[in-house]
């Protein structure tokens, strides 16, 4: 990819663009000190924080840093008091609980955080021979806490090994993808070495020009000439022919194709993705599933291409295979939890139907039954849950319904697959990455560092909660493993993750002492009670809006309480994607949930009134509304209007809206029937058909009624009110 702005070397420069000197820091040395100090500050945990935020951060690490006692006392919240303190006030100033971790488990390391920052340092290569990791001392410790931190330090065993890898860090790169060239028991070898050979050209002619954001970088690529060129796809390739990645066979298969083809090992994911994601270098392949998309946007699992060639080669039918792996994609049929098994718990079609459809995209029996998909009025209604567990994103409908741990396994097996029916053999060679382990990943990228005579990058997975300790064992297994350059790469914090943060007990306020008595007096109580549900009547009324925003259909259908409160909504979308339309289903279960428990319509309406996203424009088919910033401005306008009054939200004169809210169209100045507004249906007969709307006069008052022809035509002439219907004069509220 081309960079808009940098430095660029004259392509006839010659021997005057000269690079700069550089140097490789070692672990121990004072430059080794200075550039990771640099690098902490920021890149590290308080990287991209503002200052307040930092000092909330260092404050954390220094309260267990400063703690005596127990290193285990020390770093608990419920031990160490002051860290109960500093972890509440940093997570008060907005801080994630991920963040607050780290600082403790840096201070457990006897690392602190520079509360004043510094400014963003680039990656770090540094030199550090496996005897100075293996004596585990001050310098090894420092940089597996910086590695733990920041996963932007590679160490290079050797300073040959480092100044190869800093020049690989600003070569042109770039990977020619080995499935290209493949095709069943065949590989085109003349096809592959032109593309090898046209590849490298094109990196050269761009590393020749020396363009780069930094001016010593430009020179140095000019002056130097580095080039990167891997290749993608082995992985797949290796598997398609039945090869585990963790095998002989394999590591010679890439060795192989590297040493033809003269390659590098490289590892860049960005290049994978660009290639349709597949394996870059010594890396394995992401697994037998993949995602795929239709048309209008719906994702879906599916098996990756390279799986099949595969399983044909164990005599595995493809059916099996996906039945294995995908399962079959609905509960007809399945073990523990299937139709009948959920029908006598109370389930109908309509609940089984939602489940399913939700089955694929909620990647698991739990969450495709969650109240959100099935409805939490059949949950509450008729499984009896409590109406505090819908807000627990942990209840589990199917264990409550009275479904073991045995039945959901085994049904969530049959239904979206699990690969354990497949034979042992195969499934070595279909196995994702996620269960590849360190050695073989070691393995592979020795081989191919033989292959290609040049260092490589390995990549050392590290869980985010393993400590900066467990990362320092990983940096000497690697290195004793024989593998020449090494870099943490540290698992992101899960989504979910939380910790137990309590209010300090120093910081709750004291009991206010006993107010002295007073002489005894009546006074009005105000007891406040749970707020609970008000459920909808059976059969309710409302209305159905239909419109157009930008183009894009919109059905709005509301449902009334018997005094006219709106008690709920539903948004149908048509031509939309799946997810698009399932997230505009859901958000309004959630609106109609939030007006049951009794959230005024008004707070909705000033939420989401001029919120910003397409579809939005021009509003077809709706007298009020005109123009709409997105689909919920649009929905809560029309509300608003309707229910609350809120004709500055109209797009139209307010004077032409009815008291009815429902806007005047041509010919709405005559009389019109009541069965217009009335659902006759509703109704069931019950409102007479020589029922009219009357509309008023210019001027004239609904609460001003002729007391002579019991018409409401009152209009005010000077002092008097007077019918324009007969004609009579009404008396003045003075005149009695």
């Amino acid at each position: 990819a081309q960079l808009p702005f940098g430095a660029r070397v004259h392509p006839i420069a010659g021997d005057t663009a000269a690079p700069p000197p550089t140097t490789t820091p070692k672990i121990g040395s004072r430059e080794f000190a200075a550039a990771a100090t640099l690098l902490r500050g920021g890149r590290g945990l308080a990287a991209g924080l503002s200052r307040v935020e930092t000092q909330r951060l260092a404050a954390v690490a220094d309260a267990v840093r400063r703690c005596e006692g127990d290193a285990d006392a020390c770093a608990s919240l419920e031990a160490n008091q002051a860290l109960a303190r500093a972890a509440w006030a940093a997570a008060e100033a907005g801080l994630a609980h991920a963040a607050i971790a780290d600082a403790i488990a840096l201070g457990r390391a006897g690392v602190g955080i520079d509360a004043g920052g510094t400014p963003a340092a680039r990656a770090l290569i540094a030199v550090a021979s496996r005897a100075a990791l293996a004596r585990r001392d001050d310098a090894a410790e420092l940089a597996a806490t910086l590695a733990w931190e920041t996963s932007a330090l590679t160490l290079a065993v050797s300073e040959a090994d480092a100044e190869a890898l800093a020049l690989a860090a600003i070569a042109p790169r770039g990977a020619v993808n080995v499935l290209a060239f493949a095709a069943p028991d065949d590989f085109d070898d003349v096809a592959f070495l032109a593309a090898v050979s046209l590849a490298t050209l094109a990196l050269d002619l761009e590393s020749r020009t020396g363009f780069l954001a930094e001016p010593a970088d430009a020179y140095r690529r000019h002056a130097a000439r580095p080039t990167l060129l891997g290749l993608a796809g082995v992985a797949e390739l290796c598997v398609s022919l039945g090869l585990a990645y963790d095998s002989d066979a394999a590591r010679r298969l890439a060795a192989g194709l590297t040493q033809r083809a003269g390659a590098s090992v490289i590892d860049d994911v960005e290049i994978g993705l660009r290639l349709g994601g597949v394996s870059v270098g010594a890396a394995p392949w992401t697994g037998p599933i993949t995602q795929a998309e239709t048309a209008d946007g719906a994702a879906f699992r599916t098996l990756a291409e390279a799986a099949l060639p595969a399983a044909r080669r164990a005599g595995v039918e493809a059916e099996t295979l996906r039945a294995a792996l995908l399962g079959v994609g609905n509960l007809d049929g399945a073990p523990g939890v299937n139709h009948e098994s959920l029908a006598a718990r109370g389930f109908t079609a309509h609940e089984i139907g939602a489940a399913q459809a939700a089955l694929r995209e909620a990647g698991g029996l739990r969450a495709a039954f969650a109240p959100a998909v099935i409805g939490a009025g059949f949950v509450v209604d008729v499984l009896g849950a409590p109406t505090e567990a819908l807000s627990d994103g942990d209840f589990d409908t199917l264990a409550f319904a009275g479904f073991t741990e045995a039945d959901i396994a085994a049904a969530e097996s049959f239904a979206l697959g699990d690969g354990g029916d497949l034979p042992a053999e195969l499934a070595a060679v279909l196995a994702p990455a996620a269960e590849i382990g360190l050695e073989p990943r070691l393995a592979m990228t020795a081989a191919l560092e033989t292959a290609s005579g040049a260092a490589a990058v390995s990549l050392i997975p590290l869980a985010f909660d393993a400590t900066p300790t467990e990362a320092l064992d990983g940096l000497i297994a690697a290195a004793e493993s024989g593998a020449r350059g090494l870099r943490l790469v540290r698992a992101p914090a899960p989504a979910s993750f939380t910790l137990s943060l309590k209010e300090p007990r120093a910081a709750q306020r004291p009991p206010e002492p006993a107010p002295e008595p007073q002489p005894e007096r009546i006074i009005e109580r105000f007891v406040e009670i749970e707020r609970s549900r008000r459920m909808l009547p059976d059969r309710r009324k409302g209305y159905i809006q239909k419109a157009s925003v930008g183009g894009h259909k919109v059905y709005l259908h509301t449902g009334e309480y018997e005094d006219g409160e709106l008690g709920e909504i539903f948004i149908d979308m048509h031509k939309e994607g799946a997810a698009f339309r399932s997230l505009m289903n859901n958000f309004a279960v959630a609106v109609s949930l939030g007006l049951q428990y009794g959230v005024p319509l008004e707070k909705f309406v000033d939420a989401f009134v001029f919120t910003r996203f397409e579809p939005a424009g021009e509003v077809m088919g709706n007298e009020a509304v005109r123009s709409a910033t997105s689909i919920l401005d649009y929905v809560f306008r029309e509300l608003g209007i309707s229910y609350l009054e809120r004709h500055d939200l109209a797009g139209v004169d307010p004077e032409a809206l009815n008291i009815d809210g429902l806007g005047r169209g041509k010919g709405e100045d005559e009389a019109a029937p009541v069965s217009r507004f009335i659902s006759r249906g509703f109704s069931r007969g019950a409102a007479p058909d020589n029922l009219v709307f009357l509309p008023l006069p210019a001027g004239a008052r609904a609460a001003d009624v002729c007391p002579a022809c019991g018409d409401q035509a009152l209009v005010r002439k000077g002092q008097a009110l007077v019918c324009e219907t007969c004609g009579t004069r009404a008396p003045r509220a003075e005149d009695g």
